[in-house]
């Protein structure tokens, strides 16, 4: 009897850590080289010499349009994401913007920028991806605004890892969060502005190349 009891509490403690190696399998690492293409569209507070939040509504996000009025923008951004495999990576792209609100006579209605956007990461055991984007420069070179230098703050997203780590596209969103903008406008001194923001992406590894497993 005992050796029967003894011989199940062996099975059950391989099971266990058959299990954990599983788990562990699951886990992707991200390490590379992502081409990325992404889809935007913004609602944006007007120019303020003081940040202008939304404000919040009865569910206790930021979604109220606040004293002196908002406009709108749709964006494609394409970029190069790299994940370093230790948690933190960089983003470095360009914008295509249009401002979708403003049909004034002689208004200049499209901009390209360039934008470096370090971030760090964590991929959670289902291969989604918690991203937290830090401070970015952006740096309007053609259209609109030409010139302008504008710091990005901190945003976050989350990913869905496919295809083994050769994919990675946007998951379902799980918060509601503003951004802020700080421009510094040529000659012109400087403004804040403050944007809420939904995105998809989808990115593709450069490099190729299998699983790279945890």
């Amino acid at each position: 009897m005992r050796r029967i009891v003894s011989i199940i509490f062996v099975l059950l403690v391989v099971t266990a850590i058959l299990g954990v190696q599983s788990s562990v399998v699951a886990r992707t690492k991200l390490h590379g080289a992502y081409a990325v293409t992404s889809a935007r569209t913004c609602t944006v507070t007007n120019n303020s010499p003081t940040p202008t939040s939304f404000g919040i509504d009865p569910s206790g996000a930021p979604t109220l349009i606040p004293a002196g009025g908002v406009f709108r923008q749709e964006s494609s951004d394409n970029s190069i994401e790299t994940f370093n495999g230790d948690g933190t990576g960089t983003t470095v792209g360009r914008s295509k913007t249009m401002n979708i609100s403003n049909f004034n006579v002689g208004f200049s209605t499209i901009s390209r920028t360039e934008f470096t956007i370090p971030f760090t990461y964590v991929v959670n055991d289902d291969d989604t991806v918690d991203i937290r984007f830090g401070v970015g420069t952006a740096t309007t070179i053609l259209g609109a605004g030409a010139g302008n230098i504008i710091t990005v703050g901190p945003r976050s997203a989350r990913a869905q890892i496919a295809a083994g780590g050769k994919i990675i596209v946007s998951a379902p969103a799980t918060t509601i969060e503003q951004e802020t903008l700080f421009f510094q406008v040529p000659n012109d001194g400087s403004s804040n502005r403050t944007r809420l923001c939904t995105r998809s992406s989808t990115a593709a590894k450069l490099n190729g190349g299998d699983r790279d497993n945890d």
